[in-house]
C-alpha cells in the first residue's frame, strides 16, 4: 500500500493542475473575447467616422443627437474599463475593485439605455400615439424590475472561484433573467415594428421607410441573438467561461455599432429621397404647345 502512495499523490497533483489550467483557459478566453470586442468597437468607429462627419456633425443639437452621442462615445469608456479589468494579472493585498466594477456596470447600463432610447424614438415617430409612447416608456422599466426581482428571488451567485477584492475577471450565473428579459423586450418591439409596417405602411413605403424598418428589425435580431447566446452560456458553459458574455462587452458593442449605422443609413436614405424627389419634379417640367408646364409644383 505504501508503494502506491506516491502514485496517488502524483495523480492528485496532476488532476489539480489540470483543473487549474482549465479554469485559467476559461478566464483567458473571456479576457480575449472582451479585448476583441473593444478592438471591434475602435475599428468600426474608424471606418464610420467619415459617415458621422457627413451626416451628424453639421446638424444642430437635438435630443436625438444628444442620445446618439452618448450611445456612440460612452461605450469607449465602459468597454475601456472592462478592457482594463481584462488585462489585470495581479492582485495586491487589501485592494478592492468593487467601486471600479460598479462604475463600469453603470456605464454599461447607460450605453444600452441610450441605444434603446434611439430605437424607441424612431418607433414613436413612425406611429405617433400617446398610448404607444406610454408603452415604450413603461415596458422596459417593467422588464428591468421583473428581471431584478426574479434574480434576487431565485438566483444566487454560484461563482466558487477565488476573487479577492473583486479584482479578477470572473463572473457567476446570476444574470440569466436579465438576458431573458432583454430577449423578450426585443421580441415585443420586433412584433410591434412588424405591426406598424404592415398596418400603417402597407401600400405606401419609400426608401426612407424601408431603410428604417429593415435596419431596425436587423438590430433587434442581432440583440436577440446575442441575448440567446448569453442565456446558453449562463446555463451550459463552465463557470470560468461565463465572462465571455457576462461582462456585457458583446451586448454594448452590438448596441452601439448597429445603432450608429442605422442613423447613418437613415440620413443617407433621407438625402437620396430628397434628391430623387427633386429629379422627379424637374422631369415633370415640360413644354406643352410652346408653354412651360410644371404640374407638380402647381399641385
Amino acid at each position: 500500500m505504501r508503494n502506491y502512495c506516491p502514485l496517488i499523490i502524483l495523480c492528485t497533483n496532476l488532476m489539480s493542475q489540470a483543473t487549474a489550467l482549465y479554469i485559467d483557459a476559461g478566464i483567458q478566453a473571456s479576457k480575449y473575447c472582451n479585448v476583441g470586442t473593444f478592438a471591434v468597437l475602435i475599428f468600426d468607429y474608424c471606418i464610420t467616422l467619415e459617415a458621422e462627419s457627413q451626416w451628424v456633425w453639421h446638424r444642430k443639437w437635438t435630443l436625438l443627437r444628444f442620445i446618439f452621442t452618448i450611445s456612440r462615445y460612452l461605450p469607449f469608456f465602459g468597454i475601456g474599463m472592462t478592457f482594463a479589468a481584462a488585462l489585470r494579472t495581479q492582485y495586491y493585498p487589501g485592494e478592492s475593485c468593487v467601486k471600479f466594477e460598479q462604475a463600469s456596470n453603470v456605464l454599461h447600463i447607460i450605453c444600452i439605455v441610450a441605444t434603446e432610447g434611439l430605437l424607441m424614438i424612431r418607433i414613436y415617430v413612425s406611429y405617433t400615439s400617446k398610448r404607444l409612447l406610454t408603452f415604450l416608456l413603461v415596458f422596459p422599466v417593467v422588464c428591468f424590475v421583473s428581471s431584478s426581482l426574479l434574480s434576487n428571488a431565485f438566483l444566487t451567485d454560484t461563482n466558487n472561484l477565488p476573487n479577492p477584492g473583486g479584482c479578477l475577471f470572473v463572473f457567476g450565473r446570476n444574470r440569466i433573467f436579465e438576458y431573458v428579459s432583454l430577449f423578450l423586450y426585443e421580441l415585443v418591439l420586433l412584433c410591434l415594428m412588424l405591426f406598424i409596417r404592415f398596418r400603417r405602411y402597407k401600400s405606401t413605403i419609400g426608401q426612407l421607410q424601408a431603410t428604417f424598418f429593415n435596419d431596425s428589425m436587423g438590430y433587434m435580431i442581432c440583440i436577440m441573438s446575442a441575448s440567446s447566446f448569453s442565456i446558453i452560456m449562463n446555463i451550459a458553459a463552465p463557470i470560468s467561461w461565463i465572462g465571455i458574455t457576462d461582462s456585457d462587452s458583446i451586448q454594448i458593442v452590438i448596441h452601439s455599432v448597429v445603432a450608429s449605422r442605422i442613423l447613418f443609413n437613415l440620413r443617407q436614405s433621407e438625402e437620396h429621397s430628397r434628391t430623387d424627389s427633386t429629379l422627379e419634379e424637374l422631369s415633370d417640367i415640360q413644354f406643352r404647345e410652346g408653354q412651360l408646364s410644371a404640374s407638380r409644383f402647381e399641385a
